[in-house]
């Protein structure tokens, strides 16, 4: 079964040559498929760089410079990172670093479960013990600006200067983590490259955001179900570390295997859809 599962992945996460993605409506329709999408790769989620390579891919180096088999593609005529960035606009997709703490695509049909777990940790008592001063602070002050850019946030908090950089950087990517900032690359970035504009998840989703109804134990069942029909298969054992709100997670992922959302194969976990096909 686990061949049959890693057969399947090769497919849906079009890792021959022959599957790759070469349009801008392909790579849409992907990141609407898979529910969640690695915007890099290097984990168990689908790919949307090697999806376009038609090959697994992960970066060998760090910085730009592990990035040089991929960065002179052309999708539709535009570069790979112009792409991207188009896609972090969308109404229709958001980027958050939910999985793994790394970029990673979100398809509106998951906004509303993601939905229930944002609320839940935008609770105030909740907030409280989950999120450092810092991290409050910049969660506050993009809440009252609706709207900001890398940059003038770093100004308005007082964060300039490289002494900074660190904190600043891993306060940001803590709340993003939780998907309670959203960003995206600002498209006309003036002399800062690459710069992003800051959202909270409130303004992000406030348009056509649909209420999924469910607990926030039900909504983290529903995330892993996604997450691991995304997948195809993983290993079970990693699957603690996908996600910040590791509390009850054990709990939960034996509920979806007793509910059949899931299934266990030896070592992995994958999704049902192994077994009907």
């Amino acid at each position: 079964m686990v061949k049959k599962a890693e057969e399947i992945r090769v497919r849906e996460h079009r890792l021959r040559l022959s599957l790759r993605l070469k349009t801008q409506e392909e790579i849409y329709e992907f990141i609407h498929d898979g529910g969640l999408v690695s915007a890099l790769g290097g984990n168990e989620l689908p790919s949307f760089i090697s999806a376009i390579l038609g090959r697994p891919w992960k970066p060998l180096a760090k910085g730009f410079t592990g990035w040089n088999d991929w960065w002179s593609i052309k999708i539709s005529g535009q570069s790979v990172a112009r792409v991207s960035g188009a896609i972090e606009r969308r109404e229709d997709i958001l980027t958050a670093r939910i999985f793994r703490r790394t970029k990673t695509f979100v398809s509106k049909e998951l906004w509303p479960t993601l939905d229930t777990i944002v609320k839940h940790h935008q609770d105030r008592a909740v907030k409280g013990r989950t999120f450092s001063d810092l991290e409050l602070n910049l969660l506050e002050t993009i809440e009252t600006e609706r709207s900001i850019r890398t940059d003038r946030l770093r100004k308005q908090l007082r964060l300039e200067g490289k002494v900074n950089n660190y904190r600043f950087h891993r306060a940001l990517t803590n709340l993003e983590s939780y998907a309670l900032i959203i960003g995206a690359e600002d498209p006309h970035p003036e002399r800062h490259l690459h710069a992003n504009i800051w959202q909270t998840w409130n303004t992000r989703t406030n348009k056509g955001m649909g209420r999924a109804g469910l607990s926030y134990t039900d909504a983290l069942g529903k995330l892993l179900e996604k997450t691991i029909d995304a997948c195809v298969l993983a290993r079970e054992d990693q699957v603690g570390k996908w996600f910040q709100w590791s509390t009850g997670m054990e709990a939960v992922k034996e509920g979806v295997l007793k509910e059949g959302l899931v299934v266990r194969a030896g070592s992995f976990l994958m999704t049902p859809r192994v077994i009907g096909k």
